[in-house]
């Protein structure tokens, strides 16, 4: 499933990598199919979860465990990601961050946490990480996911890709998206939700002037993911 969407943006030229930067790309997701079934309670109390019989239940929020990349520039200058510790989740579930970019956890939090990815324990530095705290680590290879936890708190659980391209975002909870400075060229959207990329990919061409709205469907998140 492949779509053509012809983006011209505008803005201050840039340079980066020797490419000319038309400007911001933005769009939002069309989620009409984009449901998603609540997952399953974390932990077993004295009685089962029932629906509450009064209001009903909110539904899951799916975008913020979404990040959309733009493949088709490689990250020449991929700079620092912030990625923030909020109450008793990651901000963003999931993260993405150019390869070779500087990953910066904040703590915004009022409990220390310790953390470790699963994939590789050596990549985040050893020790707490305190209330207000930060640690940074740089992610040096392409096209990998990690798993953040903390093994003292089995609800708390985050991912962060890898991708080999210098433009990658997160979404807000309504869907909307923007990259900040896009060099004029082509390239492929891509959607990643949860543990892997949705199927489909949307053909992007940005142009040197005007804008125009990047609007890719998200299909059914039921069995769309790929590792």
């Amino acid at each position: 499933m492949t779509f053509l969407v012809r983006v011209a943006v505008f803005g201050t030229a840039m340079f980066v990598g020797g490419a000319a930067v038309a400007g911001p790309v933005s769009g939002k997701l069309d989620l009409t199919a984009a449901t998603a079934e609540r997952p399953p309670a974390a932990t077993k109390g004295w009685l089962d979860r029932v629906e509450n019989p009064l209001a009903p239940a909110r539904p899951v929020n799916v975008t913020s465990q979404m990040i959309v990349v733009l493949d088709g520039a490689k990250p020449s200058s991929p700079g620092q990601v912030t990625w923030e510790l909020v109450g008793e989740s990651f901000g963003h579930p999931v993260m993405g961050a150019p390869a070779g970019a500087e990953v910066l956890i904040k703590n915004l939090s009022g409990t220390a946490r310790t953390l470790i990815a699963a994939e590789d324990p050596k990549l985040i530095p050893a020790g707490p990480l305190n209330p207000k705290g930060s640690k940074s680590f740089r992610t040096t290879e392409a096209n990998k996911i990690y798993t953040v936890s903390d093994s003292e708190a089995v609800h708390l659980k985050g991912k962060l890709v890898v991708v080999d391209s210098q433009y990658v975002t997160t979404v807000d909870e309504g869907g909307k998206f923007e990259f900040g400075e896009v060099a004029e060229g082509s390239y492929k959207l891509r959607i990643f939700y949860k543990d892997g990329w949705l199927d489909g990919t949307t053909d992007v061409v940005v142009g040197a002037k005007g804008k125009t709205e990047v609007n890719p469907k998200v299909p059914a998140l039921t069995a769309s993911a790929k590792k």
